[in-house]
Protein backbone atom coordinates (compact mmCIF):
# COMPACT_ATOMS: atom_id res chain seq x y z
CA UNK A 1 0.00 0.00 0.00
CA UNK A 2 1.87 3.60 -1.36
CA UNK A 3 2.27 6.03 1.72
CA UNK A 4 -0.72 8.48 0.30
CA UNK A 5 0.24 11.56 2.35
CA UNK A 6 3.89 11.54 1.19
CA UNK A 7 2.73 13.73 -1.38
CA UNK A 8 1.04 17.03 -1.83
CA UNK A 9 -3.09 16.22 -1.25
CA UNK A 10 -3.96 19.71 -2.93
CA UNK A 11 -3.98 17.42 -6.67
CA UNK A 12 -6.61 15.40 -4.83
CA UNK A 13 -9.35 17.78 -6.11
CA UNK A 14 -8.55 16.45 -9.77
CA UNK A 15 -10.80 13.69 -8.69
CA UNK A 16 -13.69 15.73 -8.75
CA UNK A 17 -11.88 18.49 -11.40
CA UNK A 18 -12.05 16.22 -14.06
CA UNK A 19 -18.38 17.92 -26.15
CA UNK A 20 -18.59 18.04 -29.05
CA UNK A 21 -20.99 19.70 -30.70
CA UNK A 22 -24.41 18.37 -31.70
CA UNK A 23 -25.87 18.44 -35.24
CA UNK A 24 -29.01 20.84 -34.84
CA UNK A 25 -31.75 18.56 -35.76
CA UNK A 26 -33.85 18.56 -33.05
CA UNK A 27 -37.46 17.03 -32.12
CA UNK A 28 -40.44 17.16 -29.71
CA UNK A 29 -40.69 13.75 -27.90
CA UNK A 30 -42.06 12.93 -24.54
CA UNK A 31 -43.21 16.28 -22.35
CA UNK A 32 -40.41 18.13 -21.34
CA UNK A 33 -38.31 16.59 -23.44
CA UNK A 34 -36.11 16.97 -26.46
CA UNK A 35 -34.23 15.10 -29.17
CA UNK A 36 -30.88 15.99 -30.71
CA UNK A 37 -29.47 13.54 -33.40
CA UNK A 38 -25.68 13.65 -33.10
CA UNK A 39 -24.83 10.61 -35.63
CA UNK A 40 -28.25 9.57 -37.48
CA UNK A 41 -28.94 5.93 -36.05
CA UNK A 42 -26.26 5.80 -33.43
CA UNK A 43 -26.08 9.08 -31.22
CA UNK A 44 -28.89 10.78 -29.80
CA UNK A 45 -28.76 13.72 -27.13
CA UNK A 46 -31.46 14.36 -24.93
CA UNK A 47 -32.58 17.76 -22.80
CA UNK A 48 -34.91 16.84 -19.86
CA UNK A 49 -36.81 20.04 -18.07
CA UNK A 50 -37.07 18.41 -14.68
CA UNK A 51 -37.99 20.21 -11.63
CA UNK A 52 -35.88 17.89 -9.67
CA UNK A 53 -32.67 19.25 -10.57
CA UNK A 54 -33.49 22.94 -11.94
CA UNK A 55 -31.08 22.78 -15.11
CA UNK A 56 -31.67 20.91 -18.15
CA UNK A 57 -30.95 17.56 -17.77
CA UNK A 58 -28.85 16.13 -20.63
CA UNK A 59 -28.28 12.58 -21.64
CA UNK A 60 -26.40 10.90 -24.17
CA UNK A 61 -27.93 7.80 -25.97
CA UNK A 62 -25.65 5.12 -27.74
CA UNK A 63 -28.26 3.40 -29.83
CA UNK A 64 -27.47 -0.05 -30.30
CA UNK A 65 -27.78 -1.57 -34.01
CA UNK A 66 -31.49 -1.80 -36.08
CA UNK A 67 -32.42 0.64 -33.11
CA UNK A 68 -36.05 1.64 -33.15
CA UNK A 69 -38.59 3.36 -30.61
CA UNK A 70 -41.16 1.50 -32.05
CA UNK A 71 -39.62 -1.83 -31.60
CA UNK A 72 -41.77 -4.63 -29.95
CA UNK A 73 -39.10 -5.73 -27.93
CA UNK A 74 -36.72 -4.32 -25.52
CA UNK A 75 -32.78 -3.70 -25.06
CA UNK A 76 -30.48 -4.33 -21.78
CA UNK A 77 -29.11 -0.65 -20.77
CA UNK A 78 -25.66 0.15 -19.51
CA UNK A 79 -25.42 3.18 -17.72
CA UNK A 80 -22.23 4.98 -18.00
CA UNK A 81 -21.39 8.14 -15.31
CA UNK A 82 -19.02 10.81 -15.98
CA UNK A 83 -16.31 11.97 -13.06
CA UNK A 84 -16.06 15.18 -11.49
CA UNK A 85 -16.21 17.97 -13.92
CA UNK A 86 -17.08 15.99 -16.44
CA UNK A 87 -20.17 15.79 -18.73
CA UNK A 88 -22.33 13.17 -20.36
CA UNK A 89 -20.72 13.66 -23.73
CA UNK A 90 -17.23 12.26 -21.88
CA UNK A 91 -17.61 8.88 -22.42
CA UNK A 92 -18.51 9.07 -26.19
CA UNK A 93 -16.01 11.90 -26.69
CA UNK A 94 -12.87 10.67 -24.72
CA UNK A 95 -13.98 6.99 -23.58
CA UNK A 96 -14.20 6.01 -27.27
CA UNK A 97 -17.67 4.02 -26.02
CA UNK A 98 -19.04 3.60 -29.58
CA UNK A 99 -15.62 1.64 -30.53
CA UNK A 100 -15.76 -0.34 -27.17
CA UNK A 101 -19.46 -1.24 -27.36
CA UNK A 102 -19.57 -2.21 -31.10
CA UNK A 103 -21.92 -3.64 -32.87
CA UNK A 104 -23.17 -5.17 -28.99
CA UNK A 105 -27.23 -5.50 -28.51
CA UNK A 106 -27.21 -2.93 -25.30
CA UNK A 107 -28.54 0.65 -25.17
CA UNK A 108 -25.69 2.90 -23.40
CA UNK A 109 -27.40 5.79 -21.45
CA UNK A 110 -24.55 8.54 -20.72
CA UNK A 111 -26.41 11.18 -18.05
CA UNK A 112 -25.06 14.56 -17.05
CA UNK A 113 -24.33 15.25 -13.08
CA UNK A 114 -23.14 18.33 -12.91
CA UNK A 115 -19.25 19.50 -11.71
CA UNK A 116 -18.97 18.33 -8.92
CA UNK A 117 -23.08 16.62 -8.10
CA UNK A 118 -21.23 13.51 -6.28
CA UNK A 119 -24.69 11.64 -7.56
CA UNK A 120 -26.30 12.91 -4.51
CA UNK A 121 -29.64 14.63 -3.95
CA UNK A 122 -27.95 17.99 -2.42
CA UNK A 123 -29.42 17.64 1.04
CA UNK A 124 -29.49 21.73 1.56
CA UNK A 125 -33.58 22.82 0.91
CA UNK A 126 -32.80 26.34 0.63
CA UNK A 127 -30.48 25.67 -2.65
CA UNK A 128 -32.59 25.67 -6.10
CA UNK A 129 -33.11 21.62 -6.37
CA UNK A 130 -30.35 19.55 -7.54
CA UNK A 131 -31.62 16.11 -6.64
CA UNK A 132 -29.63 14.46 -9.31
CA UNK A 133 -29.92 10.15 -8.35
CA UNK A 134 -33.81 10.85 -7.63
CA UNK A 135 -33.60 12.43 -11.18
CA UNK A 136 -31.32 9.60 -12.69
CA UNK A 137 -33.24 6.65 -10.90
CA UNK A 138 -36.57 8.40 -11.18
CA UNK A 139 -37.19 10.42 -13.85
CA UNK A 140 -35.03 9.16 -16.15
CA UNK A 141 -35.27 5.69 -15.50
CA UNK A 142 -39.19 6.03 -16.08
CA UNK A 143 -38.40 7.99 -19.31
CA UNK A 144 -36.16 5.10 -20.68
CA UNK A 145 -38.40 2.46 -20.22
CA UNK A 146 -41.57 4.55 -21.36
CA UNK A 147 -40.49 6.43 -24.22
CA UNK A 148 -36.91 4.54 -25.68
CA UNK A 149 -37.44 0.61 -25.10
CA UNK A 150 -35.11 0.18 -22.33
CA UNK A 151 -35.11 -3.42 -20.41
CA UNK A 152 -35.08 -5.01 -17.25
CA UNK A 153 -31.57 -6.13 -18.17
CA UNK A 154 -29.54 -3.32 -16.23
CA UNK A 155 -25.53 -2.64 -15.50
CA UNK A 156 -23.78 0.63 -14.27
CA UNK A 157 -20.34 1.67 -14.37
CA UNK A 158 -19.03 5.14 -13.82
CA UNK A 159 -15.25 6.60 -13.28
CA UNK A 160 -13.66 8.59 -10.62
CA UNK A 161 -16.46 10.51 -9.02
CA UNK A 162 -19.14 8.23 -11.31
CA UNK A 163 -17.21 5.15 -9.99
CA UNK A 164 -18.93 5.78 -6.62
CA UNK A 165 -21.84 6.91 -8.02
CA UNK A 166 -22.24 3.74 -9.52
CA UNK A 167 -22.27 1.28 -7.06
CA UNK A 168 -23.79 3.49 -5.13
CA UNK A 169 -27.00 3.64 -7.08
CA UNK A 170 -26.62 -0.10 -7.22
CA UNK A 171 -26.72 0.19 -3.09
CA UNK A 172 -30.01 2.37 -3.12
CA UNK A 173 -31.80 0.23 -5.66
CA UNK A 174 -30.90 -3.32 -4.89
CA UNK A 175 -31.58 -5.99 -7.73
CA UNK A 176 -32.36 -2.93 -10.26
CA UNK A 177 -28.32 -3.33 -11.70
CA UNK A 178 -27.31 -6.73 -12.23
CA UNK A 179 -24.12 -5.75 -12.34
CA UNK A 180 -22.03 -2.20 -11.01
CA UNK A 181 -18.27 -0.99 -11.94
CA UNK A 182 -16.24 1.41 -10.21
CA UNK A 183 -13.08 2.43 -12.30
CA UNK A 184 -10.97 4.83 -10.25
CA UNK A 185 -13.79 5.19 -7.87
CA UNK A 186 -14.13 7.20 -4.58
CA UNK A 187 -15.52 4.23 -2.65
CA UNK A 188 -14.89 4.94 0.93
CA UNK A 189 -15.31 8.72 1.50
CA UNK A 190 -14.32 7.77 5.11
CA UNK A 191 -10.62 6.47 4.04
CA UNK A 192 -8.35 6.45 5.77
CA UNK A 193 -10.03 7.31 8.51
CA UNK A 194 -13.46 9.07 9.49
CA UNK A 195 -14.22 11.61 7.46
CA UNK A 196 -11.03 10.97 5.25
CA UNK A 197 -8.68 13.68 4.57
CA UNK A 198 -8.52 12.67 1.00
CA UNK A 199 -11.74 12.43 -0.14
CA UNK A 200 -12.91 15.66 1.90
CA UNK A 201 -9.92 17.35 0.03
CA UNK A 202 -11.57 16.59 -3.49
CA UNK A 203 -15.13 17.01 -2.31
CA UNK A 204 -14.58 20.24 -0.34
CA UNK A 205 -12.34 21.59 -3.78
CA UNK A 206 -15.57 20.73 -5.78
CA UNK A 207 -18.28 21.65 -3.59
CA UNK A 208 -16.19 25.13 -3.57
CA UNK A 209 -15.96 25.23 -7.46
CA UNK A 210 -19.81 24.99 -7.28
CA UNK A 211 -20.10 27.87 -5.36
CA UNK A 212 -21.70 26.02 -2.52
CA UNK A 213 -20.73 23.87 0.99
CA UNK A 214 -20.16 20.08 1.57
CA UNK A 215 -22.62 20.34 4.01
CA UNK A 216 -25.37 21.77 1.79
CA UNK A 217 -24.42 18.81 -0.55
CA UNK A 218 -24.19 16.30 2.12
CA UNK A 219 -24.90 17.45 5.47
CA UNK A 220 -22.49 17.41 8.22
CA UNK A 221 -20.08 15.61 7.88
CA UNK A 222 -19.87 12.20 8.69
CA UNK A 223 -23.83 12.44 9.84
CA UNK A 224 -26.33 10.35 8.49
CA UNK A 225 -27.06 11.52 4.93
CA UNK A 226 -23.17 11.62 4.37
CA UNK A 227 -22.90 8.00 5.20
CA UNK A 228 -25.80 7.20 2.88
CA UNK A 229 -23.66 8.31 0.06
CA UNK A 230 -20.65 6.66 0.94
CA UNK A 231 -20.44 3.22 -0.83
CA UNK A 232 -18.41 1.91 2.15
CA UNK A 233 -21.21 1.73 4.89
CA UNK A 234 -23.93 0.40 1.98
CA UNK A 235 -21.72 -2.61 1.19
CA UNK A 236 -23.72 -4.99 2.23
CA UNK A 237 -26.18 -4.15 -0.44
CA UNK A 238 -24.66 -5.35 -3.12
CA UNK A 239 -24.95 -8.77 -2.04
CA UNK A 240 -26.69 -10.04 -5.43
CA UNK A 241 -25.00 -8.05 -7.82
CA UNK A 242 -22.12 -9.07 -9.51
CA UNK A 243 -19.16 -6.46 -9.16
CA UNK A 244 -16.49 -5.72 -11.04
CA UNK A 245 -13.68 -3.02 -9.26
CA UNK A 246 -10.17 -1.19 -11.06
CA UNK A 247 -8.22 1.02 -10.27
CA UNK A 248 -4.07 1.93 -10.75
CA UNK A 249 -1.95 2.08 -7.83
CA UNK A 250 -0.64 5.58 -8.82
CA UNK A 251 2.75 5.21 -8.65
CA UNK A 252 5.91 6.20 -10.97
CA UNK A 253 6.92 3.46 -13.12
CA UNK A 254 5.02 2.21 -17.05
CA UNK A 255 4.16 -1.62 -17.22
CA UNK A 256 4.57 -3.15 -20.21
CA UNK A 257 2.82 -1.78 -22.45
CA UNK A 258 3.93 1.75 -21.63
CA UNK A 259 1.07 2.88 -19.48
CA UNK A 260 2.27 4.99 -16.36
CA UNK A 261 4.72 7.78 -16.06
CA UNK A 262 8.55 6.95 -15.32
CA UNK A 263 9.02 9.85 -12.77
CA UNK A 264 5.50 10.98 -11.48
CA UNK A 265 3.18 9.53 -8.95
CA UNK A 266 -0.48 10.32 -9.43
CA UNK A 267 -1.93 11.08 -5.89
CA UNK A 268 -5.29 10.98 -6.90
CA UNK A 269 -5.31 7.57 -8.23
CA UNK A 270 -3.04 6.44 -4.96
CA UNK A 271 -5.85 7.90 -3.01
CA UNK A 272 -8.70 5.97 -5.05
CA UNK A 273 -6.37 3.04 -5.01
CA UNK A 274 -6.81 2.62 -1.00
CA UNK A 275 -10.07 3.09 -1.12
CA UNK A 276 -11.12 0.58 -2.95
CA UNK A 277 -8.41 -1.85 -1.33
CA UNK A 278 -10.11 -1.12 1.73
CA UNK A 279 -13.52 -1.34 0.35
CA UNK A 280 -12.70 -4.66 -1.64
CA UNK A 281 -11.25 -6.14 1.95
CA UNK A 282 -14.66 -5.18 3.21
CA UNK A 283 -16.39 -7.00 0.50
CA UNK A 284 -14.19 -10.25 1.52
CA UNK A 285 -15.46 -9.95 5.13
CA UNK A 286 -19.07 -10.28 4.09
CA UNK A 287 -18.66 -12.72 1.38
CA UNK A 288 -19.50 -10.55 -1.26
CA UNK A 289 -18.25 -11.93 -4.66
CA UNK A 290 -16.04 -9.08 -6.94
CA UNK A 291 -14.04 -9.26 -9.82
CA UNK A 292 -10.84 -7.30 -8.76
CA UNK A 293 -8.16 -5.84 -11.14
CA UNK A 294 -5.89 -3.32 -9.63
CA UNK A 295 -2.78 -2.23 -11.68
CA UNK A 296 0.65 -0.89 -10.93
CA UNK A 297 1.61 2.06 -12.36
CA UNK A 298 -1.74 3.09 -13.89
CA UNK A 299 -3.25 6.42 -13.51
CA UNK A 300 -6.52 8.69 -13.62
CA UNK A 301 -6.70 8.90 -17.03
CA UNK A 302 -8.89 7.71 -19.97
CA UNK A 303 -6.21 5.12 -21.02
CA UNK A 304 -7.03 3.32 -17.62
CA UNK A 305 -10.78 4.12 -17.95
CA UNK A 306 -11.34 2.84 -21.83
CA UNK A 307 -9.25 -0.03 -21.04
CA UNK A 308 -11.35 -0.87 -18.09
CA UNK A 309 -14.47 -0.72 -20.11
CA UNK A 310 -12.89 -3.01 -22.55
CA UNK A 311 -11.87 -5.59 -19.72
CA UNK A 312 -15.32 -5.83 -18.10
CA UNK A 313 -18.18 -5.01 -20.54
CA UNK A 314 -19.03 -8.33 -21.65
CA UNK A 315 -18.94 -9.60 -17.72
CA UNK A 316 -21.19 -6.30 -17.61
CA UNK A 317 -23.39 -7.03 -20.01
CA UNK A 318 -23.74 -11.01 -19.33
CA UNK A 319 -27.90 -11.87 -18.55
Amino acid sequence: MPNLFARPLAALALLLTLAQPAWPATAATAPGVVETVVKEGRVLDLTITSPLINVPGRVRLLLPPGYSKDAAGRWPVLWLLHGGGGSYTDWDVKGAVDAIVGDRQVLVVMPDSGPCSGYVDWKDPSLPPRKWESFHMGELYDLLRNEYRAGDQQAIAGLSMGGGGAVGYAEHYPGRFRAAASFSGALDLDYPGGPGLPAMVAIQSGATACGVTVEQIYGPVGGAYWNRYNPARNAEALRGTRLYIATGDGQAGTDASGAGNPVLVDVVEQSVYGMAARFTDQLGELDIPARVHFKPFHRHDWVNWQGELRRSLDFLLRP
